[in-house]
């Protein structure tokens, strides 16, 4: 018996449920095969295009970092403390 033919047979045992269930599994497996892993150099691409960009928003020019660090310490009780 070939190997499909196995499964099939398996399959058609299985309550339609569980037969979706293995469908949605294959179908996963399918898309994950079919796409390719980055290679190391367009991974290092796409990490400093993000970085420039991040750069370029400069996220934290409006913050104060004395302030925020008080900020921050304030909002926390020291233990030992009352």
């Amino acid at each position: 018996m070939k190997l499909d033919q196995a499964i099939q047979q398996l399959l058609e045992k299985f309550p339609l449920p569980l037969q979706s269930a293995v469908l949605d599994y294959v179908l996963y497996l399918k898309q994950k095969t079919g796409k390719q892993s980055p290679t190391d150099s367009e991974r290092r691409k796409s990490l400093a295009s993000a970085l420039e960009k991040a750069v370029a928003m400069n996220p934290y020019a409006k913050v104060d970092p004395v302030a925020w660090v008080r900020e921050q310490r304030d909002e926390r009780a020291l233990p030992g403390r009352d």
